[in-house]
């Protein structure tokens, strides 16, 4: 799960630094608040997110959290 600012970009980085590690994306599912605050970003993948990918995520100008669930 991302939390994330609600604006463009924020789907792109995720999902880019989740390609250069090749992982996949198996399904995504996103909502966000009132237009200019916080979206969040369910995303399942086809397997465990490492640690140092999770970090490179965190690193993106606009990511409020990441947590890995299961």
């Amino acid at each position: 799960m991302v939390r994330n600012d609600d604006r463009p970009g924020m789907i792109a980085h995720v999902a880019g630094v989740l390609s250069e590690a090749s992982i996949n994306i198996d399904d995504m599912h996103l909502g966000r608040s009132e237009r200019g605050e916080a979206a969040l970003q369910v995303i399942a993948t086809d397997r465990t997110v490492p640690p140092d990918v999770q970090g490179a995520i965190r690193k993106g100008d606009g990511i409020v959290s990441v947590h890995a669930v299961g």
